[in-house]
């Protein structure tokens, strides 16, 4: 593969493979989802054509959309070997852009983490799989396929507020250290079995009419 040092099969204006290049500008003015890129072997600075990015999937205002940031490596081809029309291809990890997280032998772990460090992880492990989406405050949504545990969570950064599915129960809880409050313009609370209503102070009921079967 062709590095910023040494590109492979280059002329002047003809590549017969790909090469490393440095994204420099990705404000593309027609709205392409397309980036400019330098190539650091070369003997000018020059930049390339807006170059399309490669995507798995791109249509009429739909697809996946996820664009090289400035002074991204990225690994860039050319169309019939033309310099003229460059595509990005793909980007590339290096020593001083490491990926978001570690392979520690299993490799159960695929992770998108964006700019600013909003993430959604899967991880493939057997017995304690799970799907977690985490913003940079640290928020989260986690499905845990753990067996026997299996749990779905609703949960924010200091873990004080939560929501808590539990399937092998059939359990939900919710549960705050602040105020917890339901409006709407008509409430039902009913159960197949008891209800329990108990307070650690006091107890008020208010309305135009309390009636008590």
């Amino acid at each position: 593969m062709s590095t910023p040092d040494e590109p492979a099969g280059r002329g002047e204006d003809v590549f017969t493979g790909v090469t490393v290049g440095i994204v420099t500008n990705n404000e593309d003015p027609e709205g392409l989802g397309r980036v400019k890129v330098t190539f650091p072997w070369r003997s000018t600075d020059d930049e390339t054509l807006w170059a399309p990015v490669v995507a798995p999937m791109a249509g009429d205002e739909m697809g996946t959309y996820f664009l090289p940031e400035v002074d991204d490596r990225v690994l860039v081809a050319f169309e019939r070997g033309d310099f003229r029309y460059p595509y990005v291809v793909g980007s590339l990890w290096h020593e001083n852009h490491a990926p978001p997280t570690e392979n520690e032998g299993d490799n159960d772990i695929r992770t998108i983490r964006s700019r600013s460090g909003h993430q959604l992880s899967f991880d493939d492990d057997e017995s304690e799989g799970k799907v977690q989406i985490e913003t940079a405050a640290g928020h989260t949504i986690t499905l845990d396929d753990t067996s026997g545990s299996e749990t779905i969570k609703i949960e924010d950064s200091s873990g004080a507020n939560r929501i808590e599915f539990n399937p092998p129960s059939n359990e939900l809880s919710i549960e705050s250290d602040g105020t917890l409050s339901i409006d709407a313009m008509a409430i039902e609370i009913s159960g197949t079995g008891n209800v329990s209503i108990e307070a650690g102070g006091v107890l008020s009921l208010d309305g135009m009419l309390i009636e008590l079967n």
